[in-house]
């Protein structure tokens, strides 16, 4: 079969395993993480046995648990504190990865999308501190933002959100997404977070 066919009939096949997690349909997948994460434990000279390996877990949507679980953890302290829970929000860049408009449109949560401005295209942290209110489960920081690869300001938004915390007493966390990032930032000083 070919052309259209072929088209029509691939896209039946992939409704039938849409539900499967990719690594129960090929061994594949599980091999590769397992090698790349026994490569990044020999540079860092994780203490390994000669004859043993590192255990990898590939994970698809962890932005989107980490998102979750920022939530949950919102809603209990603010249940314990008999206050309102009904109104979350994320504080991100509109340079955030997609997983994060998905998390908060899925899991109700109002976006707060802190704009780029001209020639600056990551995350202000004054201006996401600014946005934190007493109902901000996170701000969502990137090292490797999706428009340019920049990394965001991540140490001055911790400066600053954490002088803001200790002021409101509202212990708004940050989260790192780091997916295009991080294993870049681990290697100098040069491509450290500001």
């Amino acid at each position: 079969m070919t052309g259209t066919g072929q088209k029509l009939n691939i896209r039946r096949r992939v409704g039938e395993v849409n539900s499967l997690s990719f690594c129960c349909l090929s061994p594949t997948p599980t091999s590769l993480d397992n090698r790349c994460v026994n490569m990044i434990a020999n540079l860092f000279h994780a203490p390994v046995g000669q004859d043993e390996a590192v255990i990898s877990c590939g994970i698809v949507a962890s932005s989107e648990s980490a998102g979750l679980a920022f939530k949950m953890k919102w809603q209990h302290r603010r249940k314990a504190q008999g206050l309102p829970i009904d109104k979350p929000n994320i504080v991100t860049g509109v340079n955030v990865q997609v997983c994060w408009e998905k998390f908060a449109r899925y899991f109700e949560v109002e976006l707060k999308e802190v704009k780029l401005s001209e020639d600056y295209y990551v995350m202000d942290p004054a201006k996401a501190v600014e946005m934190v209110d007493e109902n901000s489960i996170c701000v969502a920081a990137i090292l490797g933002s999706t428009f340019t690869g920049e990394f965001e300001y991540v140490k001055l938004l911790n400066d600053l959100l954490a002088e803001k915390n200790a002021k409101t007493a509202w212990e708004t966390p940050i989260h790192v997404d780091a997916a295009s990032g991080g294993f870049i930032a681990s290697m100098g000083e040069e491509y450290q977070c500001q």
